[in-house]
């Protein structure tokens, strides 16, 4: 178990090893403004780190409310549980969240240990729900 939260765990077959890793980490006062973001939405549940595509640019990450699916890498912090495909995690590695709120750019900026696109972390976003 990592200082702050549950160690990562996948549902997946128990009588396996389960290899400790970490999927998130959170900035400085990003648990209160994910649970402020999903008080002003009126959404609870996971929250899913995940590839968005928007048609006109590289890949980048995300975040969406969604449910925990059987193959989910899964990892609790701040009272919030967040949820990685494998195969994503795979892609990206370890995602930084930090939160943002300046003059014209207020949401979540996500880096990742093996950025997407050259544009990792420029961009912020908000919790789809």
């Amino acid at each position: 178990m990592r200082p702050g939260g549950a160690s990562p765990q996948a549902n997946r077959d128990t009588s396996l090893p389960l290899e400790v890793m970490t999927l998130v980490t959170l900035d400085p006062g990003v648990g209160p403004a994910v649970i402020s973001a999903l008080a002003e939405k009126g959404a609870q549940g996971p929250i899913r780190i995940e590839l968005v595509f928007t048609g006109c640019c590289d890949p980048s990450l995300g975040l969406s409310v969604d449910t925990v699916r059987e193959s989910d890498l899964v990892e609790e912090l701040d009272g919030l549980t967040f949820v990685i495909s494998p195969e994503t995690y795979d892609l990206v590695g370890e995602v930084t969240i930090a939160y943002r709120d300046d003059a014209g750019r207020k949401g979540f900026v996500l880096t990742s240990n093996k950025p997407v696109s050259e544009w990792d972390g420029f961009a912020t976003c908000s919790i789809e729900t």
